[in-house]
């Protein structure tokens, strides 16, 4: 898709909520753990910025055995106990933040059970952190949360599993968001959202773009002439790119955002965000799962998918597909399944 000198429609919050079908419903994924508890601040932000109703779920996990006796049935009824006495000490800490609360409590494997409330009910964002009860390990994220972030088909919230995202308070302090863009529509996805939160923040945005380099210019053959024409078109390419999305920065700006732009040529799109967040102290990202790639294979793309793996910060993916098209995609794959049969339905508990 080519650049063009008008700006397009940007959506805004009303739009975006309509296609959330009323209100947005928020999934916060808890295991017990001191490093899952470093996501609830971004839960309760994320909530009151899109004016959510937020869900806290947590997993009991099931025996390898799943012969049902009477310890078994007196185990699982003292971890259910337990468990939901520690989502009722979350929703005290939540307090008066006037956030609408429920309460899920499942049995059974974590991601299974996760995947299986996704696909049962009308989530349109999960929050999770990399790392839960087995503690950070040498893998960039737990199992369940890269089966969870692998399959779903919503909107999520990646968090580090490091203490500097450990916070006190119940919501989090974001100073700047980067926003990284492509020259299609698609990748504008997240924009609605990252507006609704640097508002919610007092937060800069940064919308970051970057012009991957000409591919054959290293190989034999090429005349001067011929990687003149390459230079020229790469100048073009960054001149236009750079008119686009100040265009789109200044429309920002008049909305009362502080906005900064970062276009680099001849750039790789996770080199620049991984060199962004360093020279500019980014403290969140907001990205669409595929952008200009327009795949339907996958739930997220090659940038996307990299950066769910190995973000430094905080990190919101914007799901731009249909749900109906991930879904075939991962029927496809084999990934959409049922939980097994040791896994027992997600009992829902009011806060």
């Amino acid at each position: 898709m080519q650049h063009t000198n008008t700006v397009e429609k940007l959506p805004t919050s009303r739009e975006t909520r309509n296609r959330t079908s009323g209100t947005p419903r928020i999934l916060l994924c808890l295991d017990r753990s001191e490093l899952s508890e470093t996501i609830l601040s971004y839960a309760v932000t994320l909530t009151r910025a899109v004016a959510g109703s937020l869900t806290l779920m947590h997993v009991v996990e099931s025996p390898c055995d799943a012969s049902s006796n009477v310890h078994d049935v007196l185990v699982w009824e003292l971890k259910r106990h337990k468990a939901r006495q520690y989502l009722d000490q979350l929703l005290k800490r939540i307090g008066n933040l006037d956030v609408p609360a429920t309460l899920q409590i499942g049995e059974g494997k974590a991601a299974e059970q996760i995947l299986g409330f996704i696909r049962q009910n009308p989530v349109d964002f999960v929050i999770l952190s990399s790392h839960g009860t087995h503690g950070l390990a040498e893998w960039s994220l737990s199992s369940t949360a890269a089966k969870v972030v692998g399959r779903t088909h919503s909107s999520f919230i990646i968090v580090p599993a490091t203490p500097m995202y450990q916070h006190a308070g119940m919501e989090t302090s974001i100073r700047r968001i980067l926003v990284p863009l492509d020259d299609s529509l698609a990748s504008q996805a997240c924009l609605p959202i990252a507006i609704r939160i640097a508002r919610h923040k007092d937060a800069e945005l940064i919308l970051m773009h970057a012009i991957e380099p000409a591919t054959f210019t290293h190989l034999p053959g090429m005349s001067r002439t011929d990687l003149k024409i390459v230079d020229d078109a790469s100048n073009i390419l960054e001149s236009t790119a750079r008119k686009y999305f100040n265009q789109i920065a200044e429309r920002l700006r008049n909305d009362g955002l502080r906005v900064s732009v970062v276009i680099e040529p001849n750039s790789n799109p996770i080199a620049l965000i991984s060199k962004t967040i360093t020279d500019m102290d980014v403290d969140f990202i907001a990205m669409s799962a595929h952008g200009s790639s327009g795949s339907e294979e996958y739930p997220l793309a090659r940038t996307s998918a990299h950066m769910a793996s190995h973000t430094p910060v905080p990190l919101l993916i914007v799901q731009d597909l249909e749900k109906e098209k991930i879904a075939k995609a991962l029927i496809r794959r084999r990934y959409d399944r049922v939980p097994s049969r040791n896994s027992k339905p997600v009992t829902e508990e009011t806060g």
